[in-house]
């Protein structure tokens, strides 16, 4: 594992540049509550491509991880038959708005 790997950003506020969705190859990342400065929580699902990323609706394999800074800041997820580590890198807060910086590598 981790041959490959990418960070992406995901974001709470509307701002047309920031998304609460994120893509990284096959799988479909989505900010979800509760969040807040010390957690985070995404659910995850399969995906074809990037522009399908935002569109992924809630089904029976969809998972749903809870990060921390703590014992929780690592997770193994497999989807479909690819295998992730999903690791959380930062939270950051302006003003009422949040960003959640993850690595994920396959």
């Amino acid at each position: 594992m981790a041959d490959n790997s990418q960070n992406i950003t995901l974001s709470s506020c509307s701002d047309p540049g920031s998304s609460s969705v994120g893509y990284v190859e096959g799988l479909s990342i989505q900010l979800s509550v509760p969040y807040s400065e010390s957690e985070v929580t995404v659910k995850i699902n399969a995906c074809d491509d990037e522009q399908q990323a935002g569109s992924v609706k809630e089904t029976k394999s969809t998972k749903t991880l809870k990060f921390d800074f703590g014992k929780s800041n690592v997770k193994k997820v497999k989807v479909s038959h690819n295998a992730y580590v999903v690791k959380l890198e930062s939270i950051n807060k302006v003003q009422d708005d949040y960003s959640f910086g993850f690595l994920v590598e396959w």
